[in-house]
């Protein structure tokens, strides 16, 4: 009966051990602690081969080979840190010391860099964390990142099977080289070897002993006591001598490498990344070595001055006029003054174009309404797609050089009204003519900004988005009036009247687009820029449901398929022509934004496919273009059936392009190629010639272009063309309906893109050289430097983190006259940085 009830006892008091949390991790912690270990071994190998070959093109091969060894050694402190915590220590604390430490650890750095090559695989860039920190966290945010959670999942799933293969082995490996360094350690400092097991003659204190674990520690001992013997097992001699021979010449490299940004930068690793005090600082001024050259003309030089005085403004502050009004109330405020600025150059001296200038003095251009269309994601040769273009040469690739002809004959009508609207054929299927629409078509165009709400702000107020990461122009002195700010400007002139006359209407500013505009504060940068009227996602569903109709389908979390806005730009023209009222409507696709869905979903084969890699990608990308060129289609339609097409200025220029037929970018964040920058840009009018315009312009020239043909064509009353031709020369963009001036007195035509997401890079070119810079504004983004005349697609682009090493490396290849350039522009690029930030009065 006696030893019954010791029995229920005992079970009892087996049940309370299997229950207990320290059971549990008595038993787990023994057999995973090896497991950790080669989890965070492999992230941190992984995230260091990543980083270092991101940058590989700014690495010589004599560098990569001297210094490279040096860029593991904080991994190699990582790596043994984590050793030491996973040892198999006798003291419970301990090891519950080293687990709460070495799991947290193991699985940061492993979702950190997941993270990283996930991203990378999906941009070709990596994380750059200092932007992280900055992370808006609105919903369209939010899900837009969430777009590459598949592939984060999928490289942690790799993480964790790779990390079950190789426990134990990579423990072990890392035990026997700790081991070689014990060796040679003098006795006196080394520590006693404690045996993992105890001895069966040892005397176990009652505290240190632990019913229930002393049985699996007893079998598992000499498991792990061979293995134990095994990391200490005399080693080879030459193995030996390799592992301490190499160990103290990397010691000694880093001891005597030079003091290098690219080096420091190479060498984080990356549990230390994203806590990098160059990581997490705001933008910095241009950072210049000691360049030869007399750069007094720039110097501390602004173009801030008092604003010229307008005897049409009213008593009433105008938004966007702030600077006047402060002013006339003895306020001092300064404002862009082009006649101050050292680098500004102005053409509008210059005649309009001859072909231009007899269309529009004849009096047959009439512009009553204005649209102004942001082509999302569209780079310049899918306006329209070419047969003969880096795109076709992938898709005719693809199919080993030969198109078959069903495929040809839907590349063929893919993107007809693009054709129509630049005049260009697209060459598939032999077709070579083209009925165009009319207008003129810039074919060597850059966008003001690869970020698509800095892009919207150049573009519709005609001046360089704000040197700062994300949407913040909103937020500080938006330094020029927008479009919408002139309109309601000429509103406010006295003889607004409703006669048949229609240059006396009155202007109405609305923006449009399908799609959400949560993104990163949008909501705020509209009214920002003068739009009193806007129509968007959100205003589409509740229209719907108001009308009691089915709602419309989501084509993804972006929004509605643009023909949804069909219904609101017929009522918003037919009550325009109703009231007596000017339209100035801006528009923003959505449907070719990544990741490329198509309203029913359904895509054709229009490039032979890879196994869910770049082609499938670009199969996707060249549907939703064809989507988007029906849709404009459809809004030209839209023009003619409402009475207007021949009334109506419509301008369209893509936001920024993609790289992702040549690096599989399919976003322009911190992608410095050429693709991310070249945009098409047309200015369409049935009354207008179809003309090509070849000289290097920006989209920031759009607004003082728009403003020079509605002079010019008599689309404006005497009133309204005045305080135009006051306003006109305020703006740094030349007008296209005149010849370019592409240098003037020794100046160049600069021409600044701000790089998505904004404080990270810079690129620049001239007007007059074909040259670009790429320009780093934190320390660890490289310099860029491509000649597009002999390399237009940047296969060849040099780059390097110091500049003295880039010109080095340019002047061999490209001269003395492009070293020249290099140093030109990287002076003007600092002293603009610095103004850019003085005009929009930010204090970085």
């Amino acid at each position: 009966m006696g030893s019954r009830f010791m029995t229920r006892d005992g079970s009892r008091n087996i049940l309370r051990k299997a229950f207990s949390p320290t059971f549990w991790f008595d038993h787990c912690w023994p057999v995973s602690r090896r497991y950790w270990f080669s989890l965070l071994f492999i992230a941190v190998i992984c995230a260091k081969i990543l980083h270092i070959y991101s940058h590989l093109n700014s690495l010589s091969p004599g560098e990569l080979m001297i210094w490279g060894p040096t860029f593991f050694l904080q991994d190699v402190v990582c790596v043994s840190f984590a050793h030491i915590l996973c040892a198999d220590y006798q003291r419970r604390w301990a090891r519950v010391i080293a687990a709460l430490l070495v799991v947290p650890l193991s699985l940061t750095i492993s979702g950190l860099s997941a993270a990283n090559i996930s991203f990378y695989v999906a941009t070709g860039a990596e994380i750059h964390w200092k932007q992280a920190h900055n992370f808006h966290g609105d919903k369209a945010a939010v899900k837009t990142l969430l777009t590459g959670l598949t592939g984060l999942i999928i490289v942690e799933v790799v993480f964790v099977a790779a990390s079950c293969f190789s426990t134990p082995h990579l423990y072990n490996w890392t035990k026997g080289i700790a081991s070689i360094f014990k060796s040679v350690l003098p006795s006196a400092c080394r520590r006693k070897q404690t045996s993992p097991i105890l001895k069966s003659y040892e005397r176990v204190a009652p505290e240190d002993w632990d019913e229930g674990r002393g049985a699996i520690e007893l079998t598992s001992g000499s498991h792990e006591t061979t293995q134990a013997n095994a990391g200490e097992s005399p080693r080879s001699p030459w193995l030996r001598v390799f592992v301490l021979a190499f160990t103290g010449l990397v010691i000694i490299l880093r001891c005597i490498r030079p003091s290098n940004a690219a080096y420091s930068f190479l060498s984080d690793t990356v549990i230390v990344t994203p806590f990098d005090k160059n990581q997490s600082r705001a933008p910095s001024s241009v950072n210049l070595p000691e360049l030869t050259g007399d750069y007094s003309w720039l110097g501390n030089h602004t173009a801030l001055a008092a604003p010229p005085t307008f005897d049409w403004l009213p008593r009433d502050k105008l938004a966007g006029f702030s600077d006047w009004y402060e002013n006339a109330n003895h306020t001092a405020r300064l404002h862009y003054d082009p006649r101050h600025d050292p680098i500004h150059i102005s053409n509008l001296e210059n005649e309009v174009l001859e072909p231009l200038r007899k269309a529009l003095q004849s009096g047959s251009v009439n512009i009553k309404h204005v649209l102004l269309l942001k082509l999302e994601s569209t780079r310049a040769d899918v306006f329209p797609l070419r047969k003969e273009s880096w795109f076709g040469d992938v898709i005719r690739e693809s199919y080993n050089g030969q198109i078959p002809a069903e495929v040809e004959e839907r590349l063929a009508n893919l993107t007809p009204t693009a054709e129509r609207l630049t005049a260009t054929s697209s060459g598939f299927n032999g077709n070579d003519t083209v009925q165009p629409y009319g207008g003129f078509h810039a074919t060597n165009a850059y966008t003001g900004d690869t970020f698509t709400l800095k892009s919207i702000l150049a573009t519709v107020c005609g001046i360089a988005p704000l040197v700062v990461d994300f949407n913040r122009e909103y937020l500080y002195h938006i330094y020029q009036p927008c479009l919408p700010h002139i309109l309601e400007a000429l509103n406010a002139q006295a003889n607004r009247t409703k006669t048949e006359d229609y240059t006396t209407w009155p202007w109405r500013s609305t923006w449009m687009q399908s799609i959400t505009d949560d993104y990163d504060n949008q909501d705020l940068l509209t009214p920002a820029l003068g739009f009193k009227h806007k129509v968007t996602d959100i205003n589409i569903s509740e229209d719907r449901a108001k009308q009691g109709g089915l709602q419309p389908v989501k084509y993804n979390f972006w929004g509605y398929p643009e023909t949804e806005l069909g219904d609101y730009y017929r009522n918003a023209i037919k009550s325009a022509e109703k009231r007596k009222e000017r339209l100035f409507i801006s528009h923003l696709t959505g449907i070719t934004h990544h990741p490329w869905d198509t309203p029913n979903h359904k895509y054709e084969e229009l490039i032979s496919h890879g196994w869910l890699g770049k082609k499938n990608k670009v199969n996707r990308y060249l549907n939703t273009l064809g989507v988007a060129d029906k849709w404009l289609a459809e809004l030209l339609d839209i023009l003619e059936e409402t009475g207007v097409a021949n009334e109506t200025l419509v301008v369209m220029v893509g936001d920024h392009g993609i790289s992702l037929p040549e690096n599989s970018g399919v976003t322009p964040y911190d992608n410095p190629h050429i693709s991310s920058f070249h945009v098409p840009l047309v200015f369409a009018h049935p009354q207008l010639p179809p003309i090509e315009i070849d000289s290097r312009v920006t989209s920031m020239q759009i607004l003082p272009t728009i403003l020079d043909i509605l002079s010019e064509s008599g689309s404006l009353d005497n009133q309204a063309k005045s305080a135009i031709q006051d306003l006109l020369p305020l703006y740094e963009g030349q007008s296209m309906i005149r010849p370019t001036i592409p240098e003037k007195d020794g100046k160049q035509d600069w021409q600044f893109s701000v790089m998505n997401t904004g404080g990270t890079w810079l690129a620049l070119r001239s007007a007059a050289k074909p040259y670009r810079l790429v320009i780093p504004l934190i320390p660890d983004v490289e310099w860029r430097f491509s000649n597009v005349e002999i390399d237009p697609h940047e296969l060849q682009a040099l780059q390097d983190f110091n500049l003295l090493d880039l010109m080095n490396m340019v002047l061999p290849e490209h001269g003395e006259d492009a070293v020249q350039w290099i140093n030109d522009a990287a002076h003007v690029a600092k002293w603009w940085v610095e103004e850019n930030w003085r005009r929009y009065e930010y204090m970085p």
